[in-house]
């Protein structure tokens, strides 16, 4: 029993004397220094290729002269009603069109096979522009000493690519929808392309369309606009060897937009009138609204007329830049591709512009 009692004697004391020593006899402590390390590594942004300057896009930014020494004086000259000219040039066929802002040359749009533009020719594939282009999808870009960063989606890339040029100004080069080969290309200044915009921009703000506010003819601005409209969907199409549209009275048009810009919430759901809203407010390029095909329909049969193919579209400042874009877009191709022919009836209202193609009548097809 003694030896027991003995036991437990001595190992209390041990236990007691382990716990109690780091408090009589404290480990003197060493301060080891610790380097400071970044939390977080940021990440600067690749730079977008840039090449140099060639053909068309020397002459943005420079003066009209040095243009017409060239190519001749225009066949005509308008007003877009967005602060910019547009002059349009005698080319064999396709389309040459200059946009001129305080003397300027801001933006030139080139749509045809036997206009000399370089790399860009009529018909080529996006593959084969890729192999002489490193093609970028992010671009860095300063404007008015505030940074602006754009994204080109997957689509963009195939449909739509831009190119930088060592003089400050960009290609834009539109590649059909549905063949994938190329359709036009719009050479441009840093501001147009920011106000044109049909790319998506990760930082900084797109710059609004800038609609005159001086006393405008509107009405012979909207006529001058239709007509131009007319004349590019018809020159593409004969470059693609498809017969030519005729040209409608655009009453039917003009009676559905006017009914639409009248009393849009008649025909667009709570969340639809909430997105036209918005673009109403912002008149940004890549923030655009279309009608949908249903909404369509509704519109044309309370006006009591019909269509084989339809387009509302709302900002358009632009009518060649914009049937570039809208040819472009996998799911409008079809509105000037089809083979059998049509009679277009276009309405414009300021920015908004209504496309009806319909069957011909009896009286066009004699």
């Amino acid at each position: 029993m003694k030896r027991v009692i003995g036991f437990v004697a001595i190992f209390l004391l041990v236990i007691i004397g382990y716990y109690v020593q780091p408090i009589l006899f404290p480990r003197s402590s060493v301060n080891i220094p610790v380097q400071p390390t970044e939390s977080s590594v940021s990440h600067q942004p690749l730079k977008h290729t840039v090449v140099e300057s060639d053909g068309f896009a020397n002459y943005i930014g420079g003066s009209l002269e040095s243009f017409e020494a060239v190519y001749g004086l225009p066949n005509s000259v308008e007003n877009s009603g967005f602060f910019f000219e547009i002059r349009t040039y005698s080319v064999e066929s396709g389309i040459l069109e200059v946009n001129i802002e305080e003397n300027k040359i801001t933006a030139i749009k080139v749509l045809g096979n036997q206009i000399d533009s370089g790399d860009f020719s009529f018909g080529k594939t996006i593959r084969k522009l890729a192999s002489q282009y490193n093609l970028s999808a992010d671009f860095s870009l300063d404007f008015d000493e505030e940074p602006v960063m754009l994204e080109l989606s997957e689509d963009d890339m195939r449909h739509r690519p831009l190119i930088a040029f060592n003089n400050d100004s960009f290609a834009m080069v539109f590649f059909n929808g549905t063949s994938e080969k190329l359709i036009g290309t719009v050479y441009m200044d840093k501001e147009t392309l920011l106000r044109f915009m049909p790319y998506k921009i990760n930082s900084g703000n797109p710059l609004s369309s800038r609609m005159q506010e001086s006393n405008l003819d509107w009405s012979m601005i909207n006529q001058q606009r239709q007509q131009r409209t007319i004349q590019s969907v018809n020159a593409y199409r004969l470059l693609i060897d498809q017969p030519v549209y005729t040209n409608g009275n655009n009453e039917d048009s003009q009676r559905m937009i006017v009914a639409f810009l009248n009393q849009p919430q008649n025909y667009l759901s709570t969340a639809r009138q909430e997105a036209w809203d918005i673009e109403q407010s912002a008149y940004i390029g890549n923030l655009h609204f279309e009608l949908t095909e249903k909404e369509l329909k509704e519109l044309a049969e309370d006006q009591k007329t019909d269509f084989e193919r339809a387009l509302y579209y709302s900002p358009e400042i632009d009518p060649t830049f914009t049937l570039l874009y809208w040819l472009s877009q996998t799911h409008l191709t079809h509105l000037f591709d089809q083979a059998d022919p049509g009679k277009l009836n276009i309405a414009f209202s300021q920015e908004s512009v209504l496309i009806l193609i319909q069957q011909p009548s009896t009286e066009d097809s004699q």
